[in-house]
């Protein structure tokens, strides 16, 4: 129950151990091909955007952006937590002017103010993340990007703790640039970036751009398009495993339906936040914003670190909190990728019974409690 890698899948995680298959191979070019047009598919993107799996992780897909970006390009930065606060530490690194709005803990920064911050800044690009992996508070992206989009060139939406386990509709809601990892939401094996760029940002990209090399998406770009043609190609050596691991989950994701797996992140957050309540915990995440794939929890009656190994010593791994007003005070934990009902009542019995073991202040019977939400929001599964 980590926020990520996310709750595993035996087949998923099976598929990546694939022997003596290079990514020159026929079967290589056609699962890479598979996971692009997938991955349009679970991000809502048309077939004007370029999609693009890196090597590597979130934090590649976030840097990669920079590609998008030339000296002196300015950028608002929406920052809901540690991971909002990623991109300064990344921007940082390059010349290119940017400023940060920052909310409390559990909290996001409103849509007015990034409006009115936007129509008097003259910003080329705004970063939003749509669920802050460090709370869980999540951006209602939609009207996020619909009160933007007059005032900039480019909407970049860090969706690392969203894609796969909420809805987002990329081309719909004219949404720049999406991108995610591969171990999340989507609950396929570590090792790769993923997004989907639209023709408005893949037109920026220029001997102009600030990027590096390995990052610069111009090497990246003709490789992608070439695997949609039913091609290959190489720049750097791709994570053969991931790309197959992948494979399978998109097949699964396509069996189920991304509307069923969205419901069923849902029903499993909502299941889960009732029995966190009837403990008589505290979510940190503000009831408005709270999201399908991560929560938070406040636990002032233990050691944060003992409950942790309590916990994982029950056979429950939980994550510790990152977010620095706050650390050293909550817990975090992931339901997402092939999160199930069985899974949810094993985490709340082992959190209760490890509160519990280590003295702290916790109420009985939340794996009880959430049997209804589970007999209402399944009835249909």
């Amino acid at each position: 129950m980590h926020v990520g890698p996310s709750i595993s899948n035996y087949n998923v995680l099976s598929s990546a151990t694939v022997p003596n298959i290079g990514f020159a191979s026929p079967e290589f070019n056609s699962a890479f091909k598979y996971d692009l047009e997938q991955f349009m598919k679970i991000t809502g993107a048309d077939e004007s955007y370029v999609p693009f799996i890196l090597p590597g992780g979130g934090t590649v897909s976030m840097e990669s952006v920079v590609s998008f970006l030339k000296k002196g390009s300015r950028v608002l930065i929406v920052s809901n937590g540690a991971f909002g606060d990623r991109w300064e530490k990344i921007f940082s690194r390059y010349p290119v002017e940017f400023k940060v709005l920052r909310a409390n803990a559990g909290n996001i920064v409103p849509v007015s103010q990034v409006k009115a911050e936007v129509q008097e800044g003259g910003y080329d690009a705004v970063t939003l993340t749509h669920v802050e992996t460090s709370t869980g508070a999540k951006v209602p992206v939609k009207e996020m990007a619909a009160a933007v989009r007059p005032y900039v060139d480019l909407i970049i939406v860090d969706g690392v703790a969203s894609v796969g386990g909420e809805r987002i509709n990329t081309s719909e809601w004219n949404i720049d640039v999406c991108l995610t990892a591969s171990q999340k939401a989507l609950g396929a094996q570590t090792g790769a970036g993923l997004l989907v760029a639209s023709q408005r940002a893949v037109e920026r990209l220029s001997e102009n751009s600030i990027s590096g090399f390995f990052l610069d998406l111009r090497n990246w770009l003709p490789i992608m398009k070439s695997f949609l043609a039913g091609g290959g190609g190489y720049f750097a050596t791709p994570p053969i495993g991931t790309v197959f691991s992948l494979k399978k989950s998109f097949e699964l994701i396509e069996e189920e339906t991304p509307d069923r797996r969205f419901e069923r992140h849902r029903i499993c957050s909502e299941a889960f936040r009732k029995g966190i309540k009837e403990m008589g915990l505290e979510i940190v995440a503000a009831e408005n914003v709270r999201s399908n794939t991560v929560t938070a929890v406040y636990l002032d009656s233990v050691k944060i670190q003992d409950f942790l190994s309590t916990a994982l010593s029950n056979g429950v791994e939980l994550a510790a909190g990152v977010h620095e007003q706050i650390k050293d005070r909550y817990f975090r934990v992931g339901h997402m990728g092939w999160v199930e009902p069985a899974n949810i009542i094993n985490a709340l019995t082992v959190i209760e019974n490890s509160i519990s073991t280590l003295g702290g202040k916790v109420n009985k019977g939340s794996a009880l409690a959430v049997k209804g939400v589970f007999e209402r929001g399944l009835s249909g599964f």
